[in-house]
């Protein structure tokens, strides 16, 4: 199902300051426990510019999910393999007459899962590649490699896209959550491949209907089996309190078990257990964010308020506005998460030697100080020295300083792009910048891209800076073997007549 990676080197706390926690929707384990059930599986994955390879079967769902676990799924698209008998007969899902597999888009269309029921497995894809050729490559292929059988009469037709994406209140449904609902709520209630009663209908359906609503999909069944049952099923899906009764609600022992879960479940507990200091504090050691949900009480009291923040930066966003300005709490704060600088009271924001020791731990917190601290010179160099990508919040002043910029570069390759023009025509500093990431080729002056020197290092770095090298290069069996050893796929950058060359394809292989 789930993916693989696309490069992201500078990265914010933008995810912080939006106030969701990817992934809080269902349970937060990946495996399934002891006397769980289990379910047969088929786990692929494809990659349209590794051609030679095809199909690559994977081990587990985790081996091919966990790396992009945080992934947005924003999209739904279901597929019908008709057949021959649907031109006479339009019947209605779950008896139509068609095979049913569905395409889900991670992030805009980075990523593809491609998800079936043909026999008993659940059988999934990952498909990396232009959206064409992944449309093709799941209409002609299947996840255990097997070709679909394609003619006049049994087309495959797209039946539906719906795009998806966060509700207020809620955050966006990830990879995590659906691996969520496959081990659990769909492995529970998972059945072999029967016409009538499961068949690859059902299961799109089913698909469907948890990406509309996941909290309906995942299952109250504990509550049918009384408190036990409802305790169990609280300590795997802490934000099915939603669905309890007030009593349930108010019960101490059920909400600290669905915070410990799930620290945004926090919301649906009674009033009485949103003033209790351990019920609140279980929240917020599980999710910072779950301060929202706290009494105002909680909220001012400052040594409540510091034990949280020691604990969990992010909630320092939520408490009264009086605390935000106290200096000890900010700090706290700030050392257990810098990010949470930006939560802080302005005139804080101001405050040197606190700015100073966010930056050291995460340079692009710099972004939270106040525009007088950007400015400042030795400030603004602790930060690119712990990260590059500070740079792009100085001003332009600093982006035109050799010094700087040289620390940015030498810390980020890829901090070039916001250096000043004339700083990306220095040579000098355009090889520390492609020496520590290649693709910072893309941002260096026209002229040093027909640097051979300069491009041979920066493809030996990351093959597939080919792409932003002069056209002469991409000629030069040279660069573009050296290229290709860096990684394969630059291959697709070379000139037509070293794409079939036999010396170069040998080196993508090897």
């Amino acid at each position: 199902m789930m993916l693989m990676a696309c490069c992201q080197e500078i990265v914010s706390a933008s995810d912080m300051a939006a106030g969701t926690v990817a992934g809080a929707i269902l349970p937060r384990q990946y495996g399934l426990g002891p006397g769980q059930p289990r379910m047969p599986m088929v786990c692929s994955k494809w990659n349209q510019a590794s051609k030679l390879s095809g199909i690559d079967r994977v081990s587990s769902l985790d081996e091919l999910l966990m790396a992009d676990s945080q992934r947005a799924i924003t999209a739904y698209c279901e597929f019908r393999h008709l057949f021959p008998a649907a031109q006479w007969l339009d019947l209605e899902p779950p008896f139509g007459m068609f095979h049913a597999y569905m395409l889900l888009e991670l992030d805009g269309g980075l990523l593809y899962v491609c998800m079936e029921k043909f026999s008993d497995p659940l059988e999934i894809t990952l498909m990396c590649g232009e959206r064409p050729a992944v449309l093709h490559q799941a209409s002609s292929y299947r996840a255990t490699g097997e070709a679909r059988e394609l003619t006049p009469q049994r087309p495959v037709v797209q039946n539906m896209r719906v795009e998806l994406g966060g509700r207020p209140g809620r955050p966006t449904i990830t990879v995590s959550d659906l691996v969520r609902w496959i081990v659990g709520p769909l492995a529970m209630r998972w059945r072999p491949l029967n016409q009538l009663t499961a068949n690859c209908q059902h299961f799109a359906e089913d698909v469907y209907t948890f990406l509309l609503n996941p909290l309906s999909c995942a299952g109250f069944q504990g509550a049918q089996r009384g408190r036990e049952g409802l305790l169990w099923a609280l300590r795997g899906n802490g934000a099915l309190l939603e669905g309890a009764t007030p009593d349930m609600r108010r019960d101490r022992l059920l909400v600290l078990a669905a915070v410990r879960n799930n620290g945004l479940a926090l919301q649906f507990a009674a009033e009485e257990l949103r003033t209790d200091a351990d019920v609140v504090m279980a929240a917020i050691r599980c999710d910072g964010f779950a301060m929202q949900f706290a009494s105002e009480a909680l909220k001012k009291d400052r040594n409540f308020v510091l034990q949280a923040v020691r604990m969990r930066g992010a909630a320092l966003r939520h408490v009264s506005d009086k605390l935000r300005k106290d200096r000890e709490v900010v700090l706290a704060a700030v050392r257990c998460s810098s990010a949470a600088l930006q939560f802080a009271a302005e005139e804080l924001q101001q405050d040197k030697e606190l700015v100073s020791i966010a930056v050291q731990l995460d340079g692009l917190v710099l972004r939270f100080a106040s525009e007088l601290l950007r400015k400042d010179p030795a400030l603004v160099k602790a930060a690119v020295v712990q990260h590059g990508g500070a740079l792009s919040y100085a001003p332009e002043k600093l982006r035109r300083d050799k010094d700087l910029v040289s620390a940015a570069v030498s810390s980020h390759g890829l901090a070039l792009q916001y250096a000043a023009e004339e700083l990306r025509a220095d040579k000098r500093i355009a090889s520390i910048a492609v020496g520590r990431h290649g693709m910072a080729l893309e941002f260096v002056t026209e002229d040093l891209r027909r640097d051979r020197e300069l491009v041979m290092a920066a493809v030996a770095r990351n093959g597939a800076a080919l792409q932003f090298a002069g056209d002469e290069f991409k000629r030069d069996r040279e660069v573009v073997l050296a290229a290709v050893r860096s990684d394969g796929y630059a291959l697709a950058f070379a000139a037509m007549e070293l794409q079939h060359d036999h010396e170069v394809l040998r080196a993508r292989m090897w």
